[in-house]
């Protein structure tokens, strides 16, 4: 029996490929370019100067510059800051409306020009802005 066990180990270690596949080193077809993930933000739906309900959006940064990344992460506190004052902004000028954006190019260039502000540019080569709930307001 400890043969049989030992023949199927050296079989099986033997059928193993010996370097990692190409589709999991970096920079390979396929594989996903590093991203920041801002904790979702809590925007109000204000209705008649009344907030009627809340919204929370979840922006993720798609990192361009893999060696800014460190930098990018340690600043995650200022880009939170910058990117929920960019929503604001953009509920002031009529691209939120009632807890939608009706305007996502305009939101994606204010928060652009912002992480450009920071970083520099080419640093994020993508934006993505995600609705992810609602609550209601207490009555």
């Amino acid at each position: 029996m400890r043969r049989l066990l030992c023949a199927f180990g050296l079989a099986l270690l033997l059928t193993l490929p010996s370097a990692p596949s190409a589709v999991a080193n970096e920079g390979a077809p396929g594989a996903l370019p590093p991203s920041v993930r801002i904790k979702p933000l809590m925007v109000p739906v204000v209705n008649a100067g009344r907030i009627e309900k809340y919204t929370q959006v979840e922006v993720n940064l798609e990192i361009g510059n893999a060696l800014k990344l460190g930098e990018v992460q340690l600043s995650i506190p200022r880009l939170h800051d910058a990117i929920l004052t960019a929503i604001y902004k953009g509920v002031d000028e009529g691209w939120i409306v009632r807890g939608n954006i009706a305007n996502v190019p305009a939101l994606r260039r204010r928060i652009d020009e912002s992480v450009i502000a920071m970083f520099g540019k080419d640093v994020v080569s993508r934006i993505l802005i995600t609705p992810i709930a609602r609550q209601s307001s207490l009555q």
